[in-house]
């Protein structure tokens, strides 16, 4: 999407929680009806943009990048200051458990789909103080190890069996959860270990990004319970939960099934754009930074949101990431679709191959 404002969407969607949290009832459970059933139809019936082609890429001023930039970090703040208020409206506010559960639902996908893709931008800038926003924001939902996995080994390992965050063919969403949780944190702690050790230091010191930033999330969490109360340090808890399967929904759908190959001398082909599955739905990819645009951010990670491209002869979704996420959640049907993608795929790439030879 070229229009620059379109992008702001993610602080819109903060301003309705808001209003759906003070309307309260039904409005906060049409919020969630909402964000599960309407955006993965309404992202179907927009359709696709190839935006931007290279010659609109060439054409970007400066100062038109610093828009697009300074949209991420007024994202990332509005996230901060959704979470504050969030914290503190519900241990001032009486709520039924039904309102309760539908907002922290509601903050919970925003977390995810928001707040740590955010997050997943700003890691990726070579400006430290940007990645140490990744980190803050990261562990607002108390995961903030991913902004290691993901840039030190996810990025290095991605479409190999040594990749937790990429899906095997016919693996569920279900076995694939607790495979890629326990395994990323494996992984970060392994990586910022070795930094470490190249350094002289030990695993055990303040220099330990985990450690720090972990360690943040958990004073937080007790000033949290003991100022403002119980409900409030829940609804903590529970929205880190489900950001975190909703980040890791958004793995499973993008690797599913995908695999480099083996070369001789052990290592892994060189990744490129085929390795990832596509997306260029407009709605999805203005809320998520162009997130749907995977195959170029995997072959040329360092690329901000705003030049990542559209491939016509890579893996494509048949629907927008948001309805690719609600079919992941459903074995049979996701099987049913994504295999035969997958299928469909491999034969094109096997007859091009043949040509080409």
């Amino acid at each position: 999407m070229r229009y620059q404002p379109a992008y702001l969407i993610g602080i819109m969607s903060a301003l309705l929680i808001v209003g759906g949290f003070y309307a309260g009832g039904v409005w906060l459970v049409a919020l969630v009806l909402l964000l599960y059933l309407a955006l993965p139809v309404a992202e179907h019936l927009v359709g696709e943009s190839r935006w931007p082609s290279e010659k609109r890429i060439a054409a970007l001023t400066p100062a038109v990048t610093r828009r697009y930039d300074l949209i991420v970090i007024v994202t990332a703040g509005s996230f901060i200051l959704l979470v504050g208020w969030a914290l503190w409206a519900v241990s001032i506010t009486t709520l039924t458990w039904w309102e309760f559960t539908a907002f922290a639902v509601l903050m919970g996908e925003y977390g995810g789909f928001v707040g740590i893709v955010t997050a997943h931008e700003l890691m990726h800038r070579n400006r430290a103080g940007k990645r140490q926003l990744a980190f803050l924001l990261l562990s607002l939902v108390s995961y903030s190890h991913f902004c290691i996995e993901h840039v030190r080994g996810h990025h290095v390992r991605v479409a190999t069996p040594e990749d937790p965050a990429t899906a095997r063919r016919g693996e569920t969403l279900y076995a694939f959860l607790p495979r890629t949780i326990i395994g990323g944190f494996r992984s970060a702690w392994g990586l910022e270990k070795e930094r470490l050790a190249r350094k002289g230091l030990s695993a055990w010191s303040i220099w330990n990004n985990m450690l720090r930033w972990h360690g943040f999330t958990i004073i937080l969490m007790t000033g949290i319970g003991l100022l403002l109360g119980p409900l409030s340090l829940l609804l903590f808890v529970v929205q880190s939960i489900i950001a975190i399967v909703a980040l890791e929904a958004i793995n499973y759908t993008e690797h599913y099934g995908m695999a480099r190959k083996r070369l001789p001398d052990g290592k892994y082909a060189r990744v490129r754009p085929e390795h990832s599955w596509n997306s260029s739905h407009i709605l999805s990819n203005i809320n998520m930074f162009n997130l749907g645009r995977h195959s170029d951010h995997h072959y040329q990670s360092n690329r901000p949101y705003y030049k990542l491209r559209h491939y016509d002869d890579i893996p494509q979704f048949p629907y927008g990431l948001a309805g690719m996420i609600i079919l992941s959640f459903v074995p049979p049907l996701w099987f049913r679709v994504m295999d035969a993608e997958l299928d469909r795929f491999q034969a094109s790439a096997a007859s091009n191959s043949s040509v080409t030879r």
